[in-house]
């Protein structure tokens, strides 16, 4: 699944894809795998137009970007990813993307 945030003119600043992995060593092994690319220019011009919230849009996309962090870190907690938690991490994505894009009148889009 890929999970955007796009501006008004429907360009992405953010691009998000989450999906279940099958080990190159092992085909049984599978587990949960997460990329986040924020595209520098957009964000920048995003940014850029929204001075009066800089400080917060730095923090809220700082997060975004280490969301595979919080992925391992904080929602495996060091434990093995569980593919049959995917359904449940793909929603803790979308409300913390939602979440974003209510906040700053950005489009939030699946694919």
């Amino acid at each position: 699944m890929i999970l955007f945030l796009r501006d008004q003119n429907n360009n992405t600043i953010v691009d998000l894809e989450c999906w279940v992995k099958t080990a190159e060593d092992n085909k049984d092994y599978k587990y949960i795998e997460l990329s986040v690319t924020v595209d520098i220019f957009y964000y920048s011009v995003f940014l850029l137009t929204n001075p009066d919230k800089q400080s917060e849009i730095i923090r809220d996309f700082s997060d975004i970007q280490e969301l595979r962090g919080w992925l391992w870190e904080v929602y495996f907690n060091g434990q093995r990813s569980d593919p049959d938690k995917y359904a449940d991490v793909l929603a803790k994505l979308r409300e913390m993307l939602k979440t974003v894009a209510n906040k700053y009148d950005l489009s939030y889009v699946e694919d």
